[in-house]
């Protein structure tokens, strides 16, 4: 599998373990948001390859962006409490669809969201509207939708705010995306009044080894300014 002609490939994953499944309500609340609807748990790695893609878990840090990707919460040292699963199976899934050059060691973020929504909670999918995020691939998959609308991914040039891309991925299905020749969004998720919803899921970013978002001279850069 390879990538589409417009930087992109859809991707339906292989089935997700009822283990990872039953985290995503256990979710702690994501303090950085304003509002109570995401819930997010946090970790990094270091993947090579050998007969096949391994995960080496780094130690646990803040995550942090840069202000030019992240306007609402960029330049910030973001602390999260790290996986309790292995996301093995999606890194890997996303290494072989762009594919990854395998002759080099690459770092990779991994987020695990809940988004809710209810007649208190606005289910915001995307806190900071269309943007890219700063990475060289990424990776949005989705692992469960239950009572809601709307979760639409959305996919932009870098000079239009009107997509080229509009779908909306359903559990077990995954968009891998260019993000240096694209921006992305989605929209709110919404629910039937007087009732409760939510969707689950991951969003994984790859860098190679060299140019990591990881550690302490990256963070320092960030706060900086000078990343």
């Amino acid at each position: 599998m390879a990538f589409h002609g417009q930087n992109y490939q859809l991707v339906t994953l292989d089935d997700i373990p009822d283990a990872i499944r039953d985290e995503f309500p256990t979710l702690p609340l994501d303090q950085y948001c304003d509002g109570k609807f995401r819930h997010r748990r946090f970790s990094q790695y270091r993947i090579r390859h050998t007969s096949a893609w391994e995960l080496e878990l780094l130690p646990h840090r803040p995550f942090c962006q840069a202000t030019q990707f992240n306007g609402v919460t960029g330049g910030l040292l973001r602390e999260y409490e790290p996986l309790r699963i292995d996301p093995s199976p999606l890194v890997r899934a996303g290494a072989e669809t762009v594919p990854l050059d395998e002759t080099l060691e690459w770092q990779v973020d991994v987020h695990q969201w809940r988004v809710i929504v209810n007649d208190e909670t606005r289910g915001v999918s995307v806190p900071e509207g269309p943007h890219q995020d700063g990475h060289t691939y990424s990776m949005i998959a989705v692992v469960d939708r239950q009572n809601i609308g709307g979760g639409q991914t959305q996919l932009m040039t870098l000079d239009s705010d009107e997509p080229f891309l509009s779908l909306t991925l359903g559990p077990g299905e995954a968009i891998v995306l260019d993000d240096r020749a694209m921006r992305h969004y989605a929209t709110d998720i919404t629910a039937p009044a007087g009732q409760e919803g939510h969707r689950d899921l991951f969003l994984l970013a790859y860098n190679t080894w060299p140019e990591r978002r990881y550690g302490e001279t990256y963070e320092a850069a960030v706060l900086n300014g000078t990343w």
